[in-house]
């Protein structure tokens, strides 16, 4: 029977030290790179009292990522989403810049969770099922409207307004990842990439010409 931890208020010392130090683990090593061995050594706790927590590794990773999502990724979001959903922009480009903005820094500002996310999700029903949920329903509805609003305005593509999301929210991961992640160090000028990313998408997603 699972027995993961669903606030951090409800920690013990114990678990709050198995708990972080899973979560350095993690980003450093992913999943099935990091043995329990490693975490309790992390932690200063013999592995054993891992197990006493959380009755297998996943049930850990769950324990990790569950509440944290719930509690931080989930509301940490709203703060930031919702001003940049409830404000109004002139042009689809205006709302592009922000968008950008936002995301590289909450990423930036949760590197750890991330990383581990980024790491999980493709392989892990429960946590996307989840992270659905709680993180990227809430602003699907305002997300369309917007898209649909600047169709109405002739600013982008008539394509389904679901698609031109999936279009700007998987180019924008992409290079945030990667600039972030994969080549964090790498001598590059963020301005003039960010641009280029920009302009990349209000291209792919501009108007096309009547047949």
């Amino acid at each position: 029977m699972s027995r993961r931890p669903r606030s951090s208020d409800t920690l013990t010392e114990a678990q709050k030290k198995i708990v972080d130090a899973a979560v350095a683990a993690f980003a450093e090593q992913g999943f099935h790179g990091t043995a329990t061995r490693d975490i309790a050594r992390r932690a200063g706790v013999a592995e054993a009292t891992i197990f006493k927590y959380f009755p297998s590794k996943r049930e850990l990773l769950l324990g990790v990522l569950g509440p944290a999502i719930e509690q931080l990724v989930g509301p940490a979001m709203a703060r930031s989403m919702d001003p940049l959903f409830d404000a109004t922009y002139p042009t689809f480009e205006a709302f592009l810049r922000a968008l950008l903005a936002e995301r590289i820094a909450f990423v930036r500002a949760h590197p750890r969770l991330v990383r581990i996310l980024a790491q999980e999700l493709p392989f892990d029903a429960e946590l996307r099922g989840g992270v659905i949920r709680r993180v990227y329903a809430p602003f699907l509805a305002k997300g369309l409207a917007l898209i649909e609003r600047f169709q109405r305005e002739g600013q982008i593509v008539d394509w389904p307004p679901p698609v031109v999301l999936r279009c700007v929210v998987s180019t924008f991961a992409g290079y945030i990842l990667h600039r972030v992640f994969v080549a964090p160090d790498a001598a590059c000028d963020d301005e003039a990439e960010a641009e280029r990313v920009i302009a990349f998408v209000l291209g792919g997603l501009s108007p096309r010409p009547p047949a």
